[in-house]
């Protein structure tokens, strides 16, 4: 086999990894939604807090601008039509996430979000306190988000997403066809948390871990969306 077709059987191995390698897990504090007798529950949208960024030839992520524009366009109209779809009844936040009040509840639920995923799953930071329980709060500061009649719960979502660029996938190949050695390429991380409004508490969340999707384009947003927002109680 020349050099070409190893590193092409190479490559197509480590894509097929990339994409069965989709971790997604959800929990849930309560399976329905506390509402009163007399209405449904109300539910509050944020904009996607999403960022993506360029991997370097030695795999350093740089941000790009025009990468994220094009990435939360996609994934906020594939949130409007996730829930027009189902026919969920819910209310839009008309921020954005620069604002200032909106990125700081976007910082906010990026540390608790990030905690969860640390310390919730198994692994080296697992937490055995957190066995067999989901108690995760984003605290009162959620609280001023909207006026108490306005929203009962509140839905946010937290993506970053990295791609290879023209080098790295040079160095992919490379690595692959030289020295047999898969170089890591770009990943999906995010996760979605749905919070009570009148105690902070986090009720519903889950994370999204995979080498696959690309965020700049409508159809994969939708479906990563999707995937994000599986399991979610109404």
């Amino acid at each position: 086999m020349n050099l070409y077709k190893r590193a092409k059987a190479i490559c197509v191995v480590m894509l097929a990894v990339s994409l069965a390698a989709c971790v997604q897990n959800h929990h849930r504090l309560q399976e329905t939604l506390t509402r009163p007798a007399e209405r449904d529950a109300r539910i509050l949208v944020l904009p996607v807090d999403a960022e993506l960024f360029e991997l370097s030839f030695g795999g350093a992520p740089t941000p790009r601008q025009d990468w994220t524009v094009a990435a939360r366009a996609n994934m906020n109209a594939a949130l409007r039509g996730f829930f027009e779809e189902r026919k969920i009844a819910v209310a839009f936040h008309d921020g954005v996430v620069d604002d200032a009040q909106t990125a700081k509840l976007m910082r906010l639920h990026a540390a608790v979000g990030q905690s969860i995923r640390a310390h919730q799953y198994d692994g080296p930071e697992s937490l055995p306190t957190k066995k067999g329980k989901f108690e995760w709060t984003m605290g009162p500061a959620i609280r001023g988000l909207a006026p108490a009649d306005a929203a009962d719960y509140v839905v946010l979502v937290h993506v970053r997403d990295s791609y290879s660029s023209g080098a790295r996938v040079a160095a992919q190949v490379v690595a692959a066809a030289v020295f047999g050695v898969a170089l890591h390429g770009g990943m999906q991380i995010g996760f979605a948390s749905m919070v009570d409004l009148n105690t902070g508490d986090v009720v519903w969340f889950n994370r999204l871990l995979r080498g696959a999707g690309d965020l700049r384009t409508a159809e994969p947003a939708k479906e990563t969306i999707a995937a994000l927002l599986e399991g979610m109680p109404q």
